[in-house]
């Protein structure tokens, strides 16, 4: 299947947690690439410390390292995969699900425009970081046209308004309303923080501390 390259904003201590995930997942597979070796080892003859035993060693270790990556899919899954399980029981909830009216191709264009969304941190005031996944493509479309259904009424309004893009001139009514309108809205990115939230398949600790 077909892959895509999504950018989503997470909130600051979800995206702490997934990095502290990936570097959990990779050290307990490099634990695990060492025991093996570390076991095979003990049934070596050659003398230890000897180039004949340091070449035995490094074939044992190639073999560990193709070994973990067979059972690293079930063990230590992507990020990748993780944020599309978690998707996937996101977008299965009725407020998402649809069914949804496709997008055209003159929508999928406006959607790829700069400003389009102008709250993409919309329901997340404590910051956010950027995190890029590759995803399903067909997940990717319909993550983003459940995210444009729901938000195409705000968003027509906020258009009918002149309250998108950098509107430096408004006055304080105009962006207190554009506000109360953004916060309304239903980019990808606040669907992916409530999946990482509340549907990812593996739970999530904090960071530790630096």
């Amino acid at each position: 299947m077909a892959k895509k390259r999504i950018t989503l904003h997470l909130e600051v201590r979800q995206a702490g947690r997934l990095r502290a995930l990936i570097k959990k997942h990779r050290n307990a597979e490099t634990q695990f690439v060492e025991e093996l070796v570390a076991e095979r080892a003990e049934d070596l003859t050659a003398e230890e410390g000897s180039r004949e035993w340091e070449r035995a060693v490094a074939r044992l270790r190639r073999q560990a390292r193709i070994e973990a990556a067979v059972v690293r899919p079930e063990r230590w899954p992507s990020l990748d995969v993780l944020m599309g399980q978690a998707l996937a029981a996101r977008l299965q909830l009725p407020d998402t699900a649809g069914p949804w009216r496709p997008l055209s191709r003159a929508e999928q264009t406006r959607l790829s425009l700069s400003g389009r969304w102008p709250a993409c941190l919309s329901g997340c005031e404590l910051g956010t970081r950027e995190r890029a996944f590759t995803l399903d493509d067909d997940q990717v479309l319909q993550l983003r046209t459940a995210a444009w259904r729901i938000s195409e009424p705000v968003l027509n309004e906020m258009e009918a308004k002149n309250l998108i893009g950098p509107q430096r001139d408004l006055s304080e009514e105009a962006r207190a309303e554009r506000e109360q309108l953004a916060a309304k809205l239903f980019p990808s990115s606040r669907i992916a923080r409530q999946a990482v939230e509340d549907h990812f398949p593996i739970p999530l600790v904090a960071e530790p501390a630096a």
